[in-house]
């Protein structure tokens, strides 16, 4: 089978690595190399680098025009694959493979159709998530489906941790899937009160005190890739920021002291009073510093620990 790979992010590697082994990938399909890191350094996406590393032609359309839809029909895919790609697809496009155009979702579709889906379903406080693997119209998500996996989200799960394991689990669902529509299987219409989870943005990040601890450590956990959450604290009559990237929950219920008050401090934690219940931080760090776990960051900044704002 000749599969058109369409994506950019590290979530995808796992998938490629399956689709190479068991079909024939005839090419990838990838967003333009981006400036990067504290350099800002021209990088390529992970899906290139890969593709580059295994002799795999590499494409970067800027747009679905004639010239690149005429390469497409060239390249005669049997199936386009599509895993966070970043851009939707024209009919045009979905329409010239001979099977099927399929995209690998990081969610229990139509909950959580959008670009961040792993992000929210931690911020929300989710026990449960998954992969759907969809055949894909013009429209976000919203294709039938061939095949779904659910997958529980562990307590100690983060956006990182969770990602890498959808990853895998993903490479899995999508050989069932390609092997359900070779057979002409059945896909079925999504059922259930759809949701959307949005691109975040850098204020999302920021930990507002007088929510829950609960809601808070959900937050940290869902974000930690980016933006990561973040809060301020008062030295010498200067803000500065914080980014938080550990926390446990100290009390779920109660009130413990003003919202953002450090009500203790341990070697391992400063526990923080929250608008309902207690947080414990255990890693963080000061801007213009490196990330740190509490006991590092005590030697330096016990004295001015009174408040987040």
């Amino acid at each position: 089978m000749r599969i058109l790979f369409f994506g950019s992010d590290t979530f995808g590697i796992p998938c490629l690595e399956i689709l190479k082994r068991n079909y024939q990938i005839i090419g990838v399909v990838t967003a333009f190399d981006k400036p990067k890191g504290r350099g800002l350094k021209i990088l390529p996406t992970p899906v290139k680098e890969w593709a580059q590393m295994n002799g795999i032609d590499v494409f970067q359309p800027e747009v679905f025009d004639d010239n690149f839809l005429k390469k497409v029909e060239k390249l005669s895919p049997d199936l386009i694959v599509l895993i966070s790609y970043g851009k939707i697809l024209p009919a045009s496009l979905l329409n010239i493979p001979k099977i099927a155009s399929i995209n690998v979702h990081p969610s229990l579709l139509p909950k959580y159709r959008g670009p961040a889906p792993i992000e929210w379903t931690l911020i929300n406080g989710e026990t449960k998530t998954g992969i759907t693997v969809i055949k894909m119209d013009e429209k976000i998500d919203t294709g039938e489906i061939i095949t779904q996996k659910e997958v529980e989200i562990l307590p100690v799960d983060n956006a990182f941790t969770l990602k890498n394991r959808l990853s895998q689990i993903a490479s899995e669902v999508l050989i069932e899937a390609i092997e359900i529509i070779k057979k002409n299987g059945k896909t079925y219409p999504q059922t259930g009160t759809p949701s959307y989870a949005r691109k975040l943005k850098k204020e999302d990040g920021l930990i507002k005190w007088e929510n829950s601890s609960e809601k808070i450590h959900n937050l940290v956990r869902g974000v930690i890739i980016w933006p990561t959450a973040y809060t301020y604290i008062i030295t010498n009559s200067t803000k500065k920021l914080i980014k938080i990237y550990k926390t446990d929950i100290g009390e779920k219920e109660g009130i413990f002291g003003n919202p953002g008050e450090i009500i203790k401090i341990e070697n391992e934690y400063i526990e923080v009073a929250c608008g309902n219940g207690t947080l414990k931080i255990k890693e963080l760090q000061m801007e213009g510093r490196k990330r740190m776990k509490v006991s590092q960051f005590l030697c330096g900044y016990r004295n001015l620990l009174k408040f987040f704002i």
